[in-house]
């Protein structure tokens, strides 16, 4: 390593050392994780309020949000939050109108704690703005969750939002809308239009990292109903979990115009009409 990458390092370390105030905050309680995955659209969020949330991506477009007992938000996309970046989908350097979306809502929600990747330092900045990084060692098996220094689950938002969890001393996970968890797969977004039809593919998250953590803690995913099950981890039906069953609302009807119209600017391959 050379002198100034040794430097950047320091500093860096330095910067994070800062989230050392989270660690074990939660120790032994309960929590949900919330991704952005279209099984959301069949679910109350209301009936999530009974413990603290984490959220990621576009959850705080939704507009039963503000109902959910959410304290922490997971945003770890490299240089996300700058006037331009690569499209991931389009690889190609464009102007970011989704990182201009997701920094108005942070405004817009000055209560929660953010994470971004440090990346980040240089675009976004606040007294509720905390960074993360992986240090090249993304995925490593096994992981290192350490929010004050390495965080090697930051291969996805789902690994670093668990990554953020066992952190903070949660032992007690159910993971929400993290369809690729469960077999079939649900596809699609919630914000995103229609009912996608379901996948028997493999992937789309660590297997070594959900092995790891459930030896760890007690987690589990939710289901729209038992047609779906756990894959690697547990499931349990919302149903079962809420005593409520499931209602599919269409994403016009859980999220504004103005921010559908917004995303669908963001050119990120969304269907989102």
């Amino acid at each position: 390593m050379n002198r100034n990458n040794k430097i950047l390092n320091l500093l860096s370390k330095i910067v994070l050392k800062k989230n050392k105030k989270f660690k074990g905050a939660h120790n032994g309680e309960s929590c949900y994780i919330f991704g952005n995955g279209a099984s959301i659209k069949y679910f109350d969020l209301g009936l999530f309020s009974d413990r603290v949330s984490i959220g990621c991506g576009s959850l705080f477009l939704h507009r039963d949000f503000h109902k959910l007992d959410l304290k922490y938000y997971y945003m770890g996309h490299p240089f996300l939050f700058y006037r331009y970046w690569k499209n991931q989908y389009k690889k190609k350097y464009e102007r970011n109108n989704l990182g201009k979306l997701w920094k108005k809502n942070i405004e817009l929600n000055p209560s929660v704690e953010y994470f971004v990747s440090l990346s980040n330092y240089f675009g976004i900045r606040g007294d509720n703005i905390n960074y993360i990084h992986h240090f090249g060692q993304a995925s490593d098996n096994p992981p290192r969750i350490e929010l004050d220094n390495v965080l090697s689950t930051m291969d996805g938002a789902m690994g670093g939002m668990i990554g953020m969890a066992i952190y903070m001393g949660f032992k007690n996970i159910t993971l929400v809308g993290c369809d690729y968890t469960y077999k079939p797969r649900s596809q699609g977004h919630f914000f995103e239009f229609g009912k996608f039809p379901d996948s028997t593919e493999k992937g789309g998250f660590s297997k070594e990292l959900l092995s790891y953590v459930k030896n760890k803690v007690n987690i589990q995913t939710l289901t729209i109903d038992d047609n779906y099950v756990g894959d690697i981890l547990n499931h349990i039906s919302y149903e079962e979990l809420l005593l409520s069953k499931p209602n599919y609302q269409e994403n016009r009807d859980i999220v504004s115009k103005d921010n559908l119209n917004k995303l669908n600017r963001a050119n990120m391959e969304y269907n989102i009409f």
